[in-house]
């Protein structure tokens, strides 16, 4: 957009130079146990939140919502569901053209009530800082599920398009159980953090840049292993693609003052961005999806190894890759979505890749699913699964355009201790979208019980949705 080559030296050097600080609230201790992400209701089980950012409410284009469907012990419960938009019952604020309430979704027991509670990006909400400043919206855990929420939006600095809330991460910055809410703001190119006392909640801006940037991406894990979680920011600019500096990560080690010191800022096309220890050493990597037909034909993944200093070693793998199934075929996107979990339940985590370009045969784009396994090595081709619509037991058929892998989730929505897969259709039914979902299993992904659910199911046809934009996990 406005920035020239020199782009990512200003980004670190505003970003990292004196580190950023955190302000924490004080408050009382709460009792419980932190829950689980995406466990809205306690019951053990992972719920999921499907975000459609330019969906209708009311007559409102592109106003947001939110559909979570809970977990039970058979799988996602579509009868158990619930639709929350700003206009719903306890929910600031009010839907408005253009919102995109539900862009970027997160989720951790922000108020440490043994309740998993949902983060809620609106990057085009207009408040008085300008148009499109951007808000966030926490929406409850409870007994029984979502109830009420809390809304606000940049501190000190707001101001128009800063698209404040594009993408949300939670982590443990002071490594004391307490989550705190990790924020972009690409308008200024930064991100910036909550920290909360029950449920109010305060924050501060870190050193801002004067540029934005088209995409922001923002994950966190404990990376060098010091039981800290550190963060890793990632921007994309379209402008001058040939300027390297455009794209780009930087990692950000938690300090022992309770905020971030700059450890290593790499410059590479970034389209995914997801952070797990996929070689179960205790130590989180880092992995990019790249969508690009080079180096590699029909995109790639990279993953950079966590280490006591921060960022290792790395290596790519592409549907060229030992193992790997499929044939790397030009603008299959691999690598457009990225989802880490544990599928089959050996304690490493595994990921999710998105191919949502992926050709059936004929049938163009009509998307794809590959998983692939943590070993002691970290990610391998070997034993590697895709998921269509044309693998055996997945229901429906294959068609073009639809665009299956365009998200990707791994949640273990039956409490069976191994995630299951949940991959987003959004071109599916006319552009109402769909949802595609196996659950995990000791052999991996399975068709065995595979589901599909509607937009229909859900409640949201005919408003837009295009289920399966957005998937939180």
């Amino acid at each position: 957009m406005r920035s020239r080559a020199a782009y990512a030296l200003a980004l670190t050097a505003a970003l990292g130079a004196s580190g950023l600080a955190g302000v924490a609230l004080a408050g009382p201790a709460q009792a419980k146990a932190a829950a689980r992400p995406y466990d809205f209701n306690g019951d053990g089980r992972r719920d999921l939140a499907v975000g459609s950012p330019n969906g209708t409410v009311g007559k409102k284009k592109k106003a947001g919502f939110v559909t979570v469907v809970y977990g039970s012990k058979s799988g996602l419960n579509t009868t158990k569901r619930q639709v929350i938009t700003q206009a719903t019952a306890g929910v600031p604020g009010a839907p408005e053209a253009g919102d995109l309430f539900g862009a970027s979704v997160t989720s951790a027991d922000f108020d440490r009530d043994g309740y998993a509670d949902l983060a809620v990006g609106a990057p085009g909400e207009d408040t008085g800082a300008g148009a499109d400043a951007g808000t966030v919206t926490v929406l409850w855990g409870s007994p029984s599920g979502l109830k009420g929420a809390t809304s606000f939006g940049e501190k000190g600095s707001a101001g128009k398009r800063h698209r404040y809330g594009e993408s949300l991460t939670a982590g443990d910055l002071q490594g004391d159980g307490r989550p705190e809410l990790f924020i972009t703001v690409p308008g200024t190119s930064t991100y910036t953090w909550v920290s909360f006392a029950g449920r109010k909640a305060s924050g501060r801006n870190g050193t801002r840049s004067s540029y934005d940037v088209d995409r922001s991406w923002i994950a966190a894990g404990d990376v060098n292993g010091d039981g800290r979680a550190d963060v890793v920011y990632a921007w994309f600019d379209d402008n001058d693609p040939e300027v390297a500096h455009r794209r780009g990560l930087t990692l950000y080690t938690a300090n022992a003052w309770g905020g971030f010191d700059r450890n290593k800022t790499v410059y590479t096309d970034v389209h995914a961005l997801t952070v797990a220890d996929f070689d179960g050493d205790g130590r989180a990597d880092v992995a990019v999806g790249d969508t690009y037909d080079s180096p590699w034909v029909g995109g790639s993944v990279t993953v950079f190894r966590g280490s006591p200093l921060g960022l290792g070693g790395s290596y790519a793998l592409h549907r060229n890759s030992a193992g790997v199934p499929g044939v790397s075929t030009v603008e299959d996107d691999f690598g457009a979505a990225l989802a880490a979990g544990d599928v089959n339940g050996d304690g490493r985590a595994d990921l999710a890749v998105g191919v949502p370009k992926a050709d059936q045969g004929r049938v163009f784009d009509s998307g794809a699913v590959v998983v692939l396994y943590g070993s002691a090595s970290g990610l391998a081709g070997r034993g590697a699964q895709a998921v269509t619509k044309s693998t055996a037991g997945v229901p429906g058929t294959a068609r073009a355009y639809e665009h299956l892998g365009a998200q990707v989730a791994l949640l273990d929505h039956d409490g069976d201790g191994r995630a299951d897969l949940t991959a987003g259709i959004p071109d599916a039914d006319g552009g109402n979208g769909g949802l595609t979902c196996l659950r995990g299993s000791a052999a991996g992904v399975t068709a065995k019980g595979a589901a599909a659910v509607s937009a229909a199911a859900l409640g949201v046809r005919s408003k837009n949705a295009r289920v399966g934009i957005l998937l939180g996990g």
